[in-house]
This record gives C-alpha cells, sequence and structure tokens, in this order.
C-alpha cells in the first residue's frame, strides 16, 4: 500500500492530471473532493481512449500516429488536437465517477480477487468515513504475494513523505504488503 497518494480534484484540468501522472510514474491518479473523500478514479488509459475519440482516431494505435500525423495542409494535427483536449477537459469529464475502494483491513487475497473481478489495477483505501488514506496497486499485490521488497515509497510500516494531496495514513493495516 502506498500511504503518500498523488491525489487529483474534480475540477483540475486534463493537462494537469496528464502532468502528474508522468512526474510521479503513475498511471492513474484518485480523484478527491475538497471534503478529502474519494470521487471517482482517472487512469491513463481514460485519457488515452478520449485524446483518440476526441481526435476522430478509430482506434489508438500510439504514439507513432501522433508523430506521423503532422502535415499542416489537413488543418491541426493529432498532436494539437490532443494538446487541446488535455487543456480544455476536466478531471471530471472523465474519470470513473464510483471508483472501487477498499478499506484498510481487507486481506492481499481479496484485493487481488476484487483488481480481477472488477477489472481494475489500483484501489483507493479509504477510512470508516470515506476518506483516503492510501492505495493498493498490482505492483503492491504482486510483491506481497511473491513475498519481494516494495518499491520506492511503498512498504507497510515506512511511511513516506506526504503525497501532492497532504494526507498521510496515520497506520498501516497492511503489514503484509
Amino acid at each position: 500500500m502506498t500511504r503518500s497518494v498523488v491525489t487529483i480534484r474534480p475540477a483540475a484540468r486534463l493537462i494537469e492530471a496528464a502532468r502528474l501522472m508522468r512526474e510521479f510514474h503513475v498511471s492513474g491518479l484518485p480523484v478527491v473532493g475538497a471534503d478529502g473523500r474519494v470521487a471517482g478514479v482517472l487512469s491513463e488509459k481514460d485519457l488515452v481512449r478520449d485524446l483518440h475519440r476526441a481526435a476522430g482516431v478509430a482506434s489508438p494505435r500510439g504514439l507513432l500516429d501522433l508523430l506521423l500525423d503532422s502535415s499542416p495542409a489537413k488543418g491541426p494535427t493529432l498532436l494539437e488536437l490532443c494538446r487541446r483536449r488535455l487543456e480544455r477537459g476536466q478531471v471530471a469529464d472523465l474519470m470513473t465517477p464510483r471508483a472501487v475502494t477498499v478499506r484498510p483491513t481487507v486481506p492481499v487475497r481479496e484485493l487481488a480477487e476484487r483488481m480481477e473481478r472488477e477489472g481494475v489495477h489500483r484501489l483507493p483505501v479509504v477510512d470508516a468515513s470515506g476518506s483516503l488514506v492510501g492505495i493498493v496497486s498490482r505492483r503492491d499485490v504482486v510483491a506481497a504475494v511473491a513475498g519481494a521488497a516494495p518499491g520506492p515509497g511503498r512498504g507497510a510500516l515506512r511511511p513516506g513523505p506526504t503525497g501532492r494531496s497532504g494526507r498521510r495514513a496515520s497506520d498501516d493495516p497492511y503489514a503484509d504488503v
């Protein structure tokens, strides 16, 4: 479980979400309201799908489409269209509004089963009031099952610096994650 969680507000621009994902090397962000409660989740996949829809590309084929579709004679390039969408769109437009969340007491096996059943790659961890206290990723679950040492900023009893949200969990019930 990562206790220092990078979060974003629903009213933030998509470009800010993309920058946070790149800066912190994460593929998704919990969307948190002013009250600290999880309002949804925005993933990199959500962004990519939307950018391809907004740019009129039927199916995402990757970075090469962005780089090679640069003929000014056709009007704005695919890259320009995508950039405009990121600058104008809000997180609330794309986030999955009903995030699949878990409480701090859920065993690792249940976390893995829930991720598989729900088709998600990360589970925001919330307390009894619904406030975000951490996040569990697939990497956390695999590390716990494999008995591997967690990566930087992750781990049971090693609190990291506070994340962008300014929140830190007081106790980490995932002693084995």
